[in-house]
């Protein structure tokens, strides 16, 4: 009699069991799949390098800088705030003092003297992390064009952490500018 009633109990302590298993294993599998994982960036056949881990493609620098450069000499007297508000993200710690006194020197110029400047880039490349961008500046005083020269950006980027506001892990570290007369 006892062995029967050990047969019994053999088919459900065994599926028991395997429920068990089961429900362990699928909470294991769930919570792997939610913790974030390493991102693997693999470059299509046609792409023009291979990407390395930690290197900046010269596309990323190019259009880093160009959008710096837009948002540095585009701007009135109603959007200079507007513009030193998305450049200050942009800008390396490590140059922050020096950019921000700038900034804030450059827009008490604009205020008080209505000056607008308009950019129109002409031509970008980059090798590494110098940007180099030329471009047609039309700076207008009280409405009226002022200045039109040709100017080229140097600008010297360095990576760091990628953020909300500045989500290409670069910022600037230095820039020049050089103008020939039209």
């Amino acid at each position: 009699m006892e062995r029967r009633s050990v047969g019994r109990l053999r088919l459900p302590v065994i599926a028991g069991g395997l429920l068990a298993a089961n429900a362990v294993l699928a909470a294991a599998l769930a919570a792997k799949a939610l913790l974030p994982g390493p991102v693997a960036v693999v470059p299509s056949a046609r792409g023009e390098s291979a990407l390395l881990p930690g290197a900046v493609p010269e596309a990323a620098a190019r259009e880093f800088a160009l959008r710096y450069v837009l948002h540095f000499d585009n701007y009135t007297p109603s959007t200079i705030e507007a513009s030193n508000a998305v450049l200050r993200p942009m800008i390396a710690a490590r140059a922050w003092a020096g950019a921000s006194a700038a900034l804030d020197r450059r827009t008490k110029v604009v205020l008080e003297g209505r000056m607008s400047s308009q950019l129109l880039p002409l031509s970008t490349r980059a090798e590494g992390l110098r940007v180099t961008v030329e471009a047609l500046r039309r700076t207008f005083v009280a409405d009226k064009l002022s200045r039109e020269v040709r100017a080229t950006y140097e600008v010297v980027l360095e990576r760091q952490p990628a953020t909300e506001p500045n989500p290409f892990a670069l910022a600037v570290v230095s820039q020049e500018i050089r103008e020939e007369a039209k």
